[in-house]
């Protein structure tokens, strides 16, 4: 598949609350019950994602297809969420944002930083291809906290290229 082009914006607020309604949605089965054992309320969800870093909406041919939201942590930059509106999924577009975000903060910091879920098979098989590692496993909320070396995926990225 070719990829495609794709635009990022940062979020307005009735944006940052589409993409939380779509988290929502798309990660209903350990969402809440995260929110739960964190004993954190949706509404708090909602104030942190408002709150800490920043959401983009992600835009294929000008149409709003997903949003990501990250925070700096001193020399990693941590992935909260990012989602793709169902009829977008499987055509790249989360694997583009990824390789974004390692060119956006290559040299600046060390290393960009994510959670998934136990139960997120697919995901996490994508993380791994694109150099990620398991760096810690917490077990009281079902999550796997996952770390790419800017290094290594850009080494990774080049040998992959090479390949073709």
């Amino acid at each position: 598949m070719m990829e495609a082009v794709l635009t990022f914006q940062l979020a307005r607020d009735e944006q940052i609350d589409e993409f939380l309604e779509l988290m929502r949605q798309e990660a209903a089965d350990y969402v809440h019950p995260t929110l739960e054992k964190l004993g954190w309320s949706w509404e708090e969800f909602i104030q942190r994602a408002r709150g800490v870093g920043w959401v983009f909406c992600i835009y294929y041919a000008g149409k709003k297809v997903g949003a990501y939201w990250i925070e700096e942590r001193e020399r990693v930059v941590h992935l909260h969420g990012i989602v793709i509106a169902p009829s977008y999924q499987g055509q790249g577009i989360g694997t583009q944002v990824l390789k974004h975000l390692m060119e956006q903060y290559q040299g600046r910091i060390d290393a960009i930083e994510l959670g998934v879920h136990t139960s997120n098979v697919r995901a996490r098989a994508l993380y791994e291809r694109l150099g990620f590692r398991i760096v810690k496993v917490l077990p009281d909320v079902g999550f796997y906290i996952m770390q790419c070396p800017l290094k290594a995926a850009s080494e990774a990225n080049q040998h992959q290229q090479k390949a073709l």
